[in-house]
């Protein structure tokens, strides 16, 4: 089991985490690799395996010879509000970039997502203070729709 997962389960039983699923909206498909729906929202985290020193600033966060590891979550970012609009839902929607290996360093911080290291998911995740709350039927509903428009990765 990845460390992500690992650390997710210390959410409680007020959160719904949703693994490997691969999300359609109307114009787009994208796998997710972890999302979770709580009362404080949906939150997309995408892992990155990335070591040594990575550059969190503005709306990016780059290692040495990597690409923007902010790119994905904005498309994952898209396809979330895009189902959320079309089904007439409202949530916060969250991106987290999730660095996991063990030498990684963030320095730095994002305006548009959170970097974070495994071990800091669970205490930002039920920190975020969201535009509206959601009830535990509101989280139901979230969840079916996002599994509705939605395949599991096979393993």
């Amino acid at each position: 089991m990845h460390n992500t997962e690992r650390e997710l389960r210390g959410l409680g039983p007020e959160y719904r985490v949703l693994h490997g699923l691969e999300v359609h909206s109307g114009s787009a498909a994208h796998r997710i690799a972890h999302i979770v729906v709580g009362p404080n929202g949906v939150f997309h985290i995408e892992n990155k395996p990335w070591s040594g020193e990575i550059q969190v600033g503005g709306e990016a966060a780059s290692g040495s010879g990597q690409e923007d590891a902010t790119a994905q979550s904005y498309r994952y970012e898209f396809v979330l509000k895009e189902l959320l609009r079309e089904q007439h839902k409202q949530a916060d929607v969250v991106g987290i970039v999730c660095f996991t290996h063990p030498d990684a360093r963030l320095l730095g911080e994002s305006a548009a997502f959170a970097a974070l290291k495994p071990d800091r998911l669970v205490s930002y995740i039920r920190g975020y203070k969201p535009k509206q709350t959601l009830s535990e039927q509101q989280v139901q509903e979230i969840v079916g729709l996002i599994e509705e428009h939605s395949k599991s990765r096979t393993k």
